[in-house]
Parts: C-alpha cells; sequence; structure tokens
C-alpha cells in the first residue's frame, strides 16, 4: 500500500470556536492526516476534526474547555477551506468553503450527545448552504453537490471515481480509500464483495475535500457507494 496523497505543506483555516465562554478566533491547521488547533492556551490535535483531544494539562483559565475522555465537546467549530471546483462559465478555479461542525455535550453512553456539520460553498454567483446538519463530510457534502447550479461541479476525492468508503461505515472526516494506483480494478467493482476483496489494495486514506492530479469525476453507480 503507498501513501495517499496529502498537502504538500500544512494548510492553515482561519477558525473561530464558540462555546460557553463566548467566540475564540482561532487557526485550524491540517496536514493532510492531523488537524491541530489552540484554544485560549490550550492545544488540541487529533485525526478528525470531532475528536480533538488535548495535548497535556489544561491551560490555567477562568474560561477552561469542555471536555469529555480529554476531547473537546460542548462547542461549536467553525472553520474555512479552499475547495476546487469546476463552473459552467469560467471553468476550474479554487472558493472557499465553511464549515461548521456543533459538537454535543457528554452523554450517559460515555460519548456526546449529538454531532453536526453544515456546509456553506462560496461560489462567484452566490453562496450555496447544506439543508441540515449531517453527521458526517460525506453526507455534507453529498447534500452540498445536490444543490449546486447546474454546470457546476465539486473537483474533490468525495466526488471522484477512484475513491470508496469500508462497507462497515467511515468516520466524520479522512477514512475515504483512494484507489489510484488500482485504477482498472476500481472501475470492475459493482457491490460490497467485489470492494472487500479489493480493499487492502488501495492507496491509502484521504480528506473528502482533497484534490489531487488523478482526479476524475465520479459517475452514478461506481464502486461500493454508488
Amino acid at each position: 500500500m503507498s501513501e495517499a496523497p496529502v498537502y504538500a505543506s500544512p494548510q492553515h483555516y482561519p477558525a473561530a470556536v464558540t462555546d460557553r465562554w463566548g467566540r475564540f478566533e482561532t487557526t485550524l491547521v491540517n496536514s493532510g492526516g492531523m488537524f491541530t488547533m489552540t484554544l485560549r492556551g490550550n492545544r488540541f490535535e487529533g485525526t478528525s476534526v470531532d475528536g480533538l483531544e488535548l495535548v497535556g494539562e489544561p491551560a490555567e483559565s477562568d474560561e477552561p474547555p469542555a471536555l469529555h475522555e480529554g476531547a473537546l465537546c460542548s462547542c461549536a467549530i467553525e472553520w474555512r477551506m479552499p475547495v476546487e471546483v469546476s463552473l459552467a462559465d469560467t471553468g476550474r478555479t479554487s472558493v472557499p468553503l465553511t464549515a461548521r461542525l456543533t459538537l454535543g455535550d457528554p452523554a450517559p453512553n460515555n460519548a456526546i450527545d449529538s454531532v453536526g456539520v453544515t456546509l456553506r460553498l462560496h461560489l462567484p454567483s452566490g453562496v450555496v448552504d447544506t439543508t441540515a446538519p449531517r453527521g458526517t463530510m460525506e453526507d455534507a457534502l453529498a447534500d452540498l453537490r445536490r444543490r449546486l447550479p447546474d454546470g457546476t461541479r465539486l473537483l474533490a476525492c468525495v466526488s471522484c471515481a477512484y475513491s470508496d468508503y469500508h462497507p462497515a461505515g467511515s468516520g466524520f472526516i479522512g477514512s475515504l480509500a483512494c484507489f489510484r494506483d488500482n485504477k482498472d480494478a476500481y472501475r470492475a467493482v459493482a457491490g460490497k464483495q467485489d470492494l472487500f476483496a479489493l480493499w487492502d489494495q488501495n492507496s491509502g486514506f484521504v480528506q473528502e475535500t482533497y484534490h489531487c492530479p488523478d482526479f476524475e469525476q465520479r459517475r452514478p453507480g461506481t464502486g461500493y457507494r454508488g
């Protein structure tokens, strides 16, 4: 298995956290496989934005972060990142995508009671919003893509012909398998069993909004996820 595409250098996204203490402006750093963020002197990191864990001891403060099992909760994290799109009139360009992730409160089942993300795509012709909070970036991006103007396409791994999720399920972000090194074999995948047989030959895992030179627009009915 080769490594999946990653950013050549860490991406720095303008971000803000809103919790019981108010709104705090910060930066979400994305290396392609790890996210890091600082909140009122506390450093958080994790492989997914919905699982940012405190690094070290909490900073002494009258405004401590809310934590559940060491991970940030009871807040909303908003960040803006660039994504590639194809426009009917001007072709390929980069536009901002704003994500707002709401993390709920600790619940009796040893988890948090809710996770929901909404998206806003800033196109030259105006903004496109998702309809409701979704539990994963996959679902939120699928909602967003359905609402795009005619002739506009999202050029990202989630809409690539060579990516798929494991039939057992996926996480909030970054558990999308890339098959760019086995394109012909992946093209033949027609269901769960075919994907199981090919799974260990994936090229690694990518984030849904990433874009690489091997991108090819996905067609309905492709692979396991369709």
